[in-house]
């Protein structure tokens, strides 16, 4: 403060500023260190207000000054180049005359509001509205007087935190306090009151977890009389949990914090030691720069939320769990990266937490299986496993299934081979039938057995038989029935027998031969008479009977009855007796 007399008084209001004796050009320059958002300017005067004077600010600490406000008795003539009149725009400078008059000669007030309530704002907490409010040196330049008459007043600082709206617990009304000095002459000028409203700027513009939640002032310099003291206002930084962002510290709150910060980053319990980045800050919009160091149960990242290469995130369990990150689980065979899997669910990505990357043909969590129509799992296999190798006509539901281990296919009922691509034996014909695959069904009597060709079915047939069944005669042969040689029982002697005849069904075959039928009792028997056998062979005796009871017959004995011992020398020397009894 130049040309001002200055010291303090155990009673306020009774202090002032008073500024030397004849000199008319008087400026009071408060240094406050920091940042403030200034509100508003009230000044009191003990005597005369001064016919001109101007409210100016400086942002960079004194190196540069901008003009708020300009105020004179004669507007023109005080200050000739600047608007006069009321202001259209919060950055409008004018000159203003109404604080200005000759009167009252004591207690006159001069009030400047940096945010007229006259000018509508959209955002007072827009940055434009921010830089015209912001100030760490405010300057009054005191000029002529009133007809020569001298100013008097006291000063008094009134100062807000920013952001906090509470009340600055600094000295009741006033920042600082003077008493006017012994011998004191009329022709001073007195400043009685000099309130000015600030908002201290503690930390960033945006919301940070650094709040002034106490701002304190100290006072620095030598105790009364001597005439220079400061008084230094100073910012507690705490913890704004619910803004995250740079971590701060300093007087105001207003540089990064250096070292360990273990409560000011969010590090999920996973870490005990943190720092600022600024190029994090920015690129997360100035909310958010605290980067966590040293990230313990195999996590990583700026606040350990994120699991090393190799873990994932259990979603079952808690981020601040110290176990929240398990090791991937990957089958070295199928997997790929070495088994590096999904760090965390992301529907987003098609991600699931734990998910190996498996290989072309393989699947499963682990990468541990093939995939459908695929087998055989090995690690010197790039793609994995090897498809299958099925026959879709002889494999049953999805033809490109095989077991995954062996690579043998699923094959129909009537179908075999691991491809299911063969028929089995006494079958042919492989298709997309239901069973696969077609009986031989070679004919008893024209083929040598009932195996045939699996491609064409041909059954092997005896000679002069033709025919893909063996069921035709060559041209210039015959073959009789398999029973050519018929014996009826009811031409038969019967014992405990008798004959019932029966007529043939009109509509179907009948199911037997001659009149009838012989119905014999237990006990009975029946002999036929076989005498137009043309030679000597092998012959099979069939017997055809229907049941009369559900219950089979419990024995029944055939006997051979011949006419003559048999030759030594016959196809059939080499019967025994025992033969002829069936």
């Amino acid at each position: 403060i130049e040309n001002v007399v200055t010291s303090f008084a155990p009673r306020p209001k009774k202090a002032w500023w008073q500024s030397e004796n004849g000199v008319e050009h008087v400026s009071i320059q408060l240094d406050l260190e920091a940042e403030f958002h200034f509100t508003h300017l009230i000044m009191t005067f003990k005597t005369f207000r001064p016919a001109a004077m101007l409210v100016e600010r400086s942002a960079n600490f004194g190196r540069t000054w901008k003009v708020y406000r300009y105020f004179a008795y004669d507007c023109a003539a005080s200050f000739p180049h600047v608007p006069h009149g009321p202001p259209r725009r919060i950055d409008d400078v004018v000159c203003e005359s109404r604080y200005s008059d000759i009167e009252p000669s004591t207690e006159g007030e001069v009030i400047y509001r940096v945010l007229d309530p006259a000018i509508p704002i959209r955002d007072p907490y827009s940055p434009a509205i921010q830089r015209h409010r912001g100030l760490n040196h405010p300057r009054l330049n005191l000029d002529w007087d009133q007809e020569g008459r001298n100013l008097q007043g006291r000063a008094a600082g009134k100062l807000q935190f920013w952001g906090s709206h509470s009340v600055f617990p600094g000295p009741p009304g006033c920042a600082h306090q003077a008493q006017p000095s012994p011998g004191t002459s009329p022709s001073m000028r007195h400043i009685k009151v000099l309130c000015q409203g600030c908002r201290l700027f503690c930390g960033s513009a945006e919301p940070s977890p650094l709040t002034a939640r106490l701002c304190t002032a100290t006072s620095v310099g030598a105790e009364p009389p001597q005439p220079r003291t400061t008084q230094t206002a100073t910012c507690t930084c705490e913890l704004n949990h619910a803004h995250p962002g740079p971590i701060l510290c300093g007087l105001w709150c207003h540089m990064p914090c250096h070292g360990a910060v273990p409560a000011g980053c969010d590090c999920n319990e996973h870490s005990r030691r943190c720092h600022f980045d600024m190029a994090v800050f920015l690129s997360t919009g100035n909310t958010s720069g605290g980067v966590c160091d040293d990230c313990q149960h195999n996590t990583m990242g700026r606040r350990c939320h994120l699991c090393k290469p190799f873990y994932y995130k259990d979603p079952t369990k808690d981020l601040r769990d110290p176990a929240v990150c398990r090791a991937c689980d990957c089958d070295p065979e199928g997997s790929l990266d070495g088994g590096l899997c999904d760090s965390a669910d992301d529907p987003a990505r098609g991600l699931i937490a734990g998910q190996c990357r498996c290989k072309e043909h393989v699947a499963g969590p682990r990468c541990d299986r093939c995939k459908p129509g695929f087998f055989g799992l090995s690690a010197n296999n790039p793609q994995g496993c090897q498809r299958c190798q099925c026959d879709p006509r002889g494999t049953v539901a999805d033809g490109s299934r095989c077991d995954p281990v062996s690579g043998e296919c699923f094959c129909k009922r009537l179908v075999t081979g691991r491809s299911c691509n063969k028929c089995p034996p006494e079958h042919w014909g492989l298709s997309h039938n239901l069973l696969g695959c077609r009986p031989c069904d070679c004919d008893v009597g024209g083929a040598r057995n009932n195996l045939c060709a699996m491609g064409t079915g041909q059954c092997q047939c005896r000679s002069h038989v033709i025919g893909r069944q063996c069921e035709q005669v060559e041209t210039g042969f015959y073959r009789i029935n398999l029973d050519h040689y018929t014996y009826e029982a009811e031409d038969a002697r019967l014992h405990q027998g008798s004959v019932v005849e029966r007529e043939p069904p009109p509509d179907r075959p009948g199911s037997w031969t001659g009149t009838g039928f012989a119905r014999m009792l237990e006990g009975g028997w029946v002999e036929f008479h076989v005498s137009d056998v043309p030679f000597s062979t092998e012959y099979d005796v069939v017997i055809r009977y229907e049941p009369q009871h559900p219950e089979a017959w419990q024995e029944v004995r055939l006997k051979v009855l011949r006419p003559s011992p048999v030759s030594a020398s016959s196809p059939c020397g080499n019967t025994i007796p025992a033969d002829d009894q069936l």
